[in-house]
C-alpha cells in the first residue's frame, strides 16, 4: 500500500473507481468498446467513462428537470 493510499472501515483500499455499474452490454458493443480502448491507447473504464460523460444531462440539467418534473405534478393537484 502507498503512503497516499487509503483504507476504508473494512481495511477496504479505496480506489479510484470506488462505484460500479452492473449492465449487460451486447456483444457487438462491448467489442467496439474493447477495441477503442486499445486504439486510444487508454483504459476501458477510462473510454466509458468519457463517453457516458459526453452524453449524458449534467447533474444541474437533471436536477431542473426533476424540479419541472415536481411543478408539473404539484400543478396537477
Amino acid at each position: 500500500m502507498t503512503a497516499g493510499s487509503q483504507v476504508t472501515a473494512h481495511n477496504d483500499p479505496v480506489t479510484p473507481y470506488d462505484t460500479r455499474l452492473a449492465t449487460r452490454i451486447p456483444g457487438d458493443l462491448d467489442r467496439r468498446l474493447r477495441l477503442l480502448a486499445v486504439l486510444t491507447r487508454r483504459p476501458l473504464t477510462h473510454v466509458v467513462a468519457d463517453l457516458l460523460s459526453k452524453q449524458l444531462p449534467t447533474e444541474t440539467e437533471l436536477a431542473i428537470q426533476l424540479q419541472q418534473m415536481g411543478a408539473g405534478a404539484d400543478a396537477q393537484h
